[in-house]
């Protein structure tokens, strides 16, 4: 006797959901993207992603809901490879924004690393020093040239400040340039 497939009663009202979900995720990244929601959509996206999981590998044994779940996948994927290239453009300051921004939020990503103890972590600062330097001198602010001993204690002494307050283990620095200044900027590490 052949096995039968398994039928979720309840794949239809998912499908409606799941769809339902992504028009949802989209509009917030949307927002996003433009700068109104200040972090992504994290937790619709897992939930996005477990009903997707939920179903993807179980036999679906009627043809249309098949294809309905099919194509609804498809979609988030190519959504999501999308969310993926805007974010990473991002990151690198190559994105456009549909809204303009105030002047001080705008800046542009040129490198980052994580430190945990900077005394340690001699190669990654080394590189972000050159970058900083490199920076500097393109944008004009070359006057006072710092030294990388006083680079380095001025990035420890952030370091130990961070972890204390944030209880981490270590930091990410991100050097970035903001209305025309380079900056080395400092947040606890994700």
């Amino acid at each position: 006797m052949e096995a039968q497939p398994v039928f979720s009663p309840g794949l239809e009202a998912d499908i409606d959901r799941l769809e339902r979900l992504l028009r949802q995720l989209k509009v917030q990244y949307d927002m996003f993207f433009a700068g109104g929601l200040k972090q992504e959509p994290f937790e619709l996206r897992r939930q996005v992603d477990r009903l997707v999981k939920m179903h993807l590998n179980s036999p679906i044994p009627k043809y249309a809901q098949r294809f309905r779940f099919h194509a609804v996948v498809s979609r988030y994927n190519s959504m999501s490879e999308l969310w993926g290239k805007t974010l990473r453009n991002m990151e690198e300051g190559n994105h456009r924004s549909l809204v303009v921004r105030s002047p001080e939020v705008r800046e542009r990503l040129l490198a980052r690393c994580k430190v945990s103890n900077p005394g340690n972590d001699g190669e990654a600062l080394k590189a972000l020093y050159k970058r900083f330097v490199n920076a500097r001198e393109k944008t004009g602010e070359k006057k006072r040239q710092i030294s990388y001993q006083k680079f380095v204690k001025g990035i420890s002494r952030q370091t130990e400040n961070l972890q204390k307050s944030a209880g981490c283990a270590e930091i990410e620095l991100r050097l970035v340039i903001q209305d025309q200044k380079v900056q080395l900027k400092a947040r606890p590490g994700r």
